[in-house]
């Protein structure tokens, strides 16, 4: 969710409606026609994830009213959007239920800053590229620990750049879902190493960009690195956090030895096992990286 972070968030990820206050705009279209005896939802279901799931499936069990007969042009249409400040890479998602500030909603809108002293999320020139423009910032879903903390904790990696050192940063953040507040002792710096024929690569946070949605399996966290627009050197990286600690816990380079041209991770990361997590980079067959 690249909402281009002045390190701008929003909660629900790009949340589908504002509930509260402050100075978000929401521009609303006519709600389509109501006839047709649609029933109205008795319960609301979270969406916690990319795709729902940690396998990736996009399944709502429990969607109770949505069907091929009322899925329609008469039925079925856009009720509002929302404007953000930004360009939004992610998957929405949302929370039912929710108390803020002693008020119960169902979705939650919220800005926090991300940014450190002196940081911005205006890219060099010398990076400027389609993939990350006109900003660089969270361009990977989120995801969501509802029983997590005192209120439940999302995390997310937010990328930005040092004005005066012109160094990048990547960062894993923990934080509340009803305040913003960091939490766990975030933000942590991403940062491995992984070894190689002659040594050890090191990750550097100016050449990656993290695209498919973080994963949360069993307690770890999974990041998964692909290229800043495509500048040499970079290879794919998996870089697991504790989801309790956001201590580092496994790191993976698909490509150690690859001279720096690939292959990157693009695709999603996915748990395909009980104690497996499955991932695709470019121009190899998928790779299964077990779990803690």
């Amino acid at each position: 969710m690249r909402i281009a972070i002045a390190l701008t968030l929003l909660l629900s990820a790009a949340a589908l409606a504002a509930c509260s206050g402050g100075n978000s705009h929401v521009s609303s279209s006519s709600p389509p026609p109501a006839g047709g005896g649609i029933p109205t939802p008795t319960q609301h279901t979270d969406v916690v994830t990319y795709k729902n799931d940690p396998a990736r499936t996009g399944q709502n069990l429990t969607e109770s009213v949505l069907t091929p007969s009322n899925v329609n042009a008469s039925h079925f249409g856009l009720l509002r959007m929302l404007a953000a400040d930004g360009n939004v890479d992610a998957t929405p998602l949302y929370l039912s239920g929710l108390t803020v500030q002693g008020a119960t909603h169902n979705v939650v809108f919220w800005h926090v800053s991300l940014l450190g002293s002196g940081e911005t999320v205006d890219d060099l020139p010398s990076y400027g590229c389609q993939q990350v423009a006109p900003t660089i910032g969270i361009t990977a879903t989120p995801v969501i620990d509802r029983s997590a903390g005192a209120h439940g904790i999302i995390y997310l990696v937010a990328m930005s750049r040092s004005s005066a050192a012109n160094t990048y940063h990547q960062r894993l953040h923990a934080l509340d879902v009803t305040s913003g507040a960091e939490l766990l002792g975030g933000p942590v710096e991403i940062a491995a190493g992984f070894p190689t024929l002659g040594g050890t690569t090191v990750f550097d946070p100016a050449q990656y960009e993290e695209r498919a949605a973080l994963l949360l399996v069993n307690g770890t966290l999974y990041s998964s690195w692909t290229s800043h627009c495509d500048m040499p050197p970079y290879s794919g990286w998996i870089i697991a956090y504790s989801a309790s600690t956001l201590g580092l816990a496994a790191v993976l380079n698909v490509a150690p030895n690859g001279g720096g041209v690939g292959p990157a991770i693009w695709m999603r990361c996915r748990q395909s096992r009980p104690r497996a997590v499955q991932q695709l980079a470019g121009g190899q067959r998928p790779r299964s990286v077990w779990s803690r």
